[in-house]
């Protein structure tokens, strides 16, 4: 399994697009969203919007294939992937049916805690 972090601009009135994208997700297009992780390999995906000085900024991240899965994503034809592509791109501004510009982040430190529970 693996894991990728990336962080995306958010276009002016993106963060309140992302919102509903998100109520959307969990809503009305549930069954939608869940067949797309079955599809594209996906075992878990969060979404964090952070405020910045510059605006706001989503940092993602998923858990499985993920840079399967944008593959997958990029050539799809399926109704919930073109829509979700849009929705992207409506959102920050990012065509997902082509490559991303660069390589994925660098992970630089990880600690997977020593078995004492918080």
């Amino acid at each position: 399994m693996g894991t990728l972090a990336i962080a995306l601009p958010c276009l002016t009135g993106g963060a309140e697009r992302l919102r509903a994208i998100a109520r959307e997700c969990d809503g009305p297009r549930r069954a939608d969203f869940d067949d797309f992780h079955r599809r594209v390999s996906l075992t878990s995906e969060r979404w964090f919007l952070q405020q910045t000085p510059q605006g706001e900024l989503l940092i993602l991240q998923l858990e499985g294939d993920p840079i399967g899965a944008l593959g997958k994503l990029a050539g799809s034809n399926h109704p919930f992937d073109v829509w979700f592509r849009e929705a992207v791109r409506e959102v920050h501004g990012v065509d997902l049916s082509q490559p991303l510009p660069r390589p994925p982040p660098e992970l630089v430190f990880e600690h997977a805690g020593n078995g004492v529970p918080a």
